[in-house]
């Protein structure tokens, strides 16, 4: 495998494990608001950002922030039947957003190599083309991170570390809230209730938790043809939680071992 390859690779990994899915939803949250609020409003207010379901909308002054809190209800309705569960609450924030000063020194930042910078726009490709540029420039963040550090991304958060999991991911994994989260995705890897990365570290107990159980069955399957259906169901439900698609045939070859050459129908 190419060094690009493996870069690429590793992106892709690090922004599923960041939970590209609901990066997504909370894109077209943000994107529906002028839907939401109907174009007179939307005229005066920005939704700005979506946090642990928290809309957080940018309004112009007071008096329109004083008067929305009364649509409050209503709007979190109307997003419940376009994007149901994904916002909870409103919050407005009034006169214009802070800008954040400029560093006076900053830091060289790393230049990637046109075969780095090639992989991670094929990467970006295969994703719908409203978040090509997004995910072109989270990749490109996450391998200047690695440049600027010796030690290998955490394969949890994607932050360099001496050791992987991290410190605070190991830490992470303990929590039941975790350790519950990736119990329910063993059984329905499509269906996420957390985020960010307490999201990661339970898919990767969850995904440990899957491997174990196809390197038991194979022996049995052998012996006992019967249990096929038992194997083949395991493996749609590693592979659906490798990759977050709910077709997964094509990605046999993500299986340990020599499963993707054993399981022909998944």
């Amino acid at each position: 495998m190419s060094k690009a390859k493996h870069t690429a690779d590793i992106v892709a990994k690090i922004l599923r494990q960041k939970g590209l899915d609901a990066g997504v939803q909370r894109g077209k949250a943000l994107m529906l608001w002028p839907e939401i609020a109907g174009p007179a409003l939307s005229e005066l207010t920005e939704a700005e950002r979506l946090e642990d379901g928290i809309l957080f909308v940018r309004v112009a002054d007071s008096v329109v922030g004083h008067q929305l809190t009364y649509l409050r209800e209503e709007f979190i309705q109307r997003y419940q039947k376009k994007l149901p569960g994904m916002v909870r609450e409103l919050r407005f924030l009034v006169g214009a957003e802070k800008k954040a000063k400029p560093k006076s020194q900053p830091a060289a930042i790393p230049k990637l190599s046109p075969e780095e910078e090639a992989e991670l726009r094929q990467l970006a490709e295969r994703s719908p083309q409203e978040l090509q540029g997004v995910i072109l420039r989270a990749g490109k963040a996450v391998v200047q991170k690695q440049k600027e550090s010796p030690h290998p991304p955490c394969i949890i958060c994607g932050t360099p570390s001496p050791e992987s999991p991290c410190k605070p991911c190991q830490k992470l994994l303990g929590e039941a809230a975790v350790q519950r989260e990736a119990l329910r995705l063993t059984r329905f890897p499509l269906k996420t209730r957390l985020e960010g990365h307490a999201l990661s570290a339970a898919r990767y107990l969850a995904q440990s938790k899957l491997e174990a159980q196809l390197r038991d069955l194979l022996p049995h399957v052998i012996q006992q043809p019967e249990l096929m259906a038992i194997l083949q169901d395991t493996a749609k439900r590693y592979l659906q939680l490798r990759t977050g698609e709910k077709e997964v045939r094509a990605y046999r070859h993500l299986l340990p071992g020599t499963l993707g050459a054993l399981l022909k129908e998944i």
